[in-house]
């Protein structure tokens, strides 16, 4: 049985835009003959456990509400709009994988009371690492099977001048996710604390990887990439070796379409050739 409610054009105001004022509510707009709605289904049936009073997730058939498809512009299903104070705030068409689902959702919760995943932030935001991993691990001890803490205790491993602890933290993950991105961004977190924690700066060139490397540990992302950048313009060699790999473990720690990287791409390119 699906745990999001079907609701109706009579139910819709009471069970969405009033009931997202005290939490936000998920709609699926969907109908039986769709295949990608019937894809999405169990993802969002995943998402409603999840976020059990923190989220509600609710179905639109749209076949059966037309007026409703109608009044919120649905051209194609799955659409999915997420309501709050009564509003739609963001929405995706399409079906989507779980952990897509799970990015989505996830800015747009309120946060937990004693969330140890924000609390082990703010900790890290003072540098104080010690107690952040105290915390992590206590909670993984609860949920040791929770991917999100497995990959935040790496990150702050790495955070804290343990690559090699950083690497171990999420390479018990499942293979599946060992290309997403947060774990990728706890691999280089890893390569650029290893490098800060046997700096040799009277070379010139590592001198550039261990400023580069303080830097994005710092998560100054476009001072570490002009600091490869320029070392990497220097010395062709670096430029076409390690300074490739260490350019790309940066990228790793910002979202594609950020400026600074895809300017950075055009200069590696650039470079290259």
């Amino acid at each position: 049985m699906s745990a999001a409610l079907s609701v109706d054009a009579a139910s819709f105001a009471r069970e969405v835009l009033e009931a997202s004022s005290a939490t936000p509510v998920l709609v699926d707009f969907w109908a039986p003959w769709c295949g990608p709605c019937r894809m999405l289904a169990p993802v969002l049936d995943q998402i409603a456990e999840e976020h059990s009073g923190r989220l509600k997730v609710v179905k639109v058939n749209t076949d059966e509400e037309p007026q409703l498809a109608q009044q919120f512009q649905i051209r194609g299903i799955p659409a999915v709009k997420l309501f709050r104070n009564g509003k739609v705030v963001a929405e995706f068409v399409g079906a989507q994988s779980l952990g897509a689902v799970r990015a989505f959702v996830k800015p747009l919760l309120p946060a937990q009371p004693d969330d140890p995943l924000e609390r082990a932030r703010a900790l890290q935001t003072e540098g104080r690492y010690a107690e952040a991993l105290a915390l992590l691990r206590e909670a993984m001890s609860a949920a040791p099977t929770d991917e999100t803490l497995a990959i935040e205790l790496g990150r702050t491993l790495a955070l804290s001048g343990d690559p090699g602890g950083a690497e171990a933290a999420v390479a018990e993950l499942a293979p599946a996710l060992q290309t997403d991105p947060p774990v990728k961004a706890v691999r280089a977190l890893a390569h650029f604390a290893r490098i800060l924690s046997s700096p040799d700066e009277t070379d010139a060139i590592q001198s550039a990887r261990v400023t580069a490397a303080r830097a994005l540990l710092q998560g100054k992302l476009q001072a570490g990439l002009d600091a490869l950048l320029a070392a990497m313009q220097r010395n062709r060699r670096y430029a076409t070796g390690q300074g490739r790999q260490d350019l790309v473990y940066a990228f790793d720690l910002a979202p594609d379409d950020h400026p600074g990287v895809t300017a950075a791409r055009r200069r590696l390119a650039a470079l290259l050739h």
